[in-house]
């Protein structure tokens, strides 16, 4: 797969900001998984997956860099919750809940960034209406974010974490599946499928 370097923004005042973004996303990423690359291959797989739910490409854009931002918000997180091996208790999950406010109102006054803070804000929520941080259902929760939330769990299962070791691509789409309708919008999660085999993934 291609690097974000492919996706283009207009050079402006905004530049600092983005290349801090991203450093903050990559350092956020390297505290739970081995590799670091956690939401640059979020954003690959959700701006590939808006194409073939042919989301306009200024959508797709939209969604590309909130996906490699999605996480920003964990930046309050102490390390030791984030690379927890075992459950997290009701304070901690408290701190958990709150990256998706958190991350938004980073970008939320960052010029051509701020267009990724509704994404952002609502990519735990869940089909069923039991995400977070407000319990929005079904399609009352944007597409991208419901995108958004198909393609960061499955990237999430099959990478190892440094509490626990990956799920094989079968397995992850196994449980995408399992869910849909509950977690997930079923159709995003048909689409996604069909995107792995398209790209030859082992499923």
């Amino acid at each position: 797969m291609s690097g974000h370097s492919g996706e283009s923004m207009k050079p402006n005042h905004h530049q600092r900001w983005l290349s801090f973004f991203l450093h903050l996303s990559q350092q956020i990423d390297s505290q739970v998984t081995y590799s670091g690359s956690h939401s640059a291959q979020v954003a690959q797989l959700a701006r590939d997956t808006a194409r073939k739910l042919s989301l306009s490409d200024v959508e797709v854009r939209k969604l590309y860099w909130a996906s490699l931002f999605h996480d920003i918000g964990k930046v309050g997180v102490p390390s030791e919750i984030l690379s927890k091996e075992g459950p997290l208790d009701e304070k901690e999950w408290q701190l958990i809940r709150l990256h998706p406010i958190v991350g938004a109102n980073f970008l939320r006054f960052c010029g051509s960034l701020s267009s990724t803070y509704p994404i952002i804000l609502y990519h735990q929520e869940k089909f069923d209406g039991s995400g977070y941080p407000f319990g929005l259902k079904g399609e009352s929760i944007p597409i991208s974010s419901r995108i958004l939330a198909v393609v960061d769990a499955y990237d999430a299962m099959t990478n190892r974490r440094v509490y626990r070791q990956p799920l094989s691509p079968k397995q992850a789409i196994d449980e995408l599946w399992k869910h849909r309708n509950k977690q997930f919008d079923p159709r995003i999660v048909e689409q996604f499928i069909n995107l792995l085999s398209d790209l030859s993934f082992s499923i």
